[in-house]
């Protein structure tokens, strides 16, 4: 997990909100995740019953408990469309950081996603997704384009990564959940 606020351990349970809601957490990995967040010191008896649950348990139950767990926690879930963006800041802060490629990046991003982007968080997904064919077909494509599209790509990233308009940092109702 890469939080985007990686200072406050509650931030572990706003990223896996929108990991999950983003598809990058899948149900069956949630008793998991909620381990991590217990080691990392949170605390709530949704959470501890999460944790304890099996992956091959009935996912709607899986999701539900998550659900609890957040409100528990006092971490409200993000929408779809922030955790959209969300996911955005995380794939261009690794592209930056040099632990995704551009390719990599590309291929997590798709078509009709944040449709409440910013206007760095546009660049950066057109950049990524209407060019897709430098990923798909790079053998179709002179060497000099594919290098082009991925320092397009990277510029792009860093630009996001540095832009003052970031998604919300994770609402918080109360300090609930966290270790005495």
């Amino acid at each position: 997990m890469h939080p985007l606020h990686p200072m406050d351990p509650m931030d572990g349970a706003f990223t896996l909100a929108w990991q999950h809601a983003v598809g990058h957490v899948l149900p069956e990995d949630l008793p998991m995740a909620a381990a991590r967040l217990l080691a990392d010191g949170l605390d709530s008896p949704a959470l501890r019953d999460l944790a304890g649950r099996h992956r091959h348990e009935d996912t709607r139950e899986l999701d539900a408990l998550l659900h609890r767990s957040l409100a528990e926690l006092g971490v409200q879930a993000p929408d779809h469309d922030t955790a959209e963006r969300c996911l955005l800041h995380h794939l261009a802060a690794l592209l930056v950081a040099g632990d995704l490629t551009p390719e990599e990046a590309a291929v997590r991003l798709w078509h009709g996603m944040a449709e409440t982007a910013t206007e760095a968080e546009a660049r950066f997904l057109e950049i990524a997704v209407t060019e897709d064919y430098y990923v798909h077909d790079p053998e179709y494509h002179r060497p000099e384009e594919v290098r082009s599209w991925r320092t397009r790509l990277r510029t792009a990233a860093v630009e996001l990564v540095a832009a003052e308009d970031n998604p919300p940092a994770p609402a918080r109702h109360s300090a609930r959940g966290r270790a005495h």
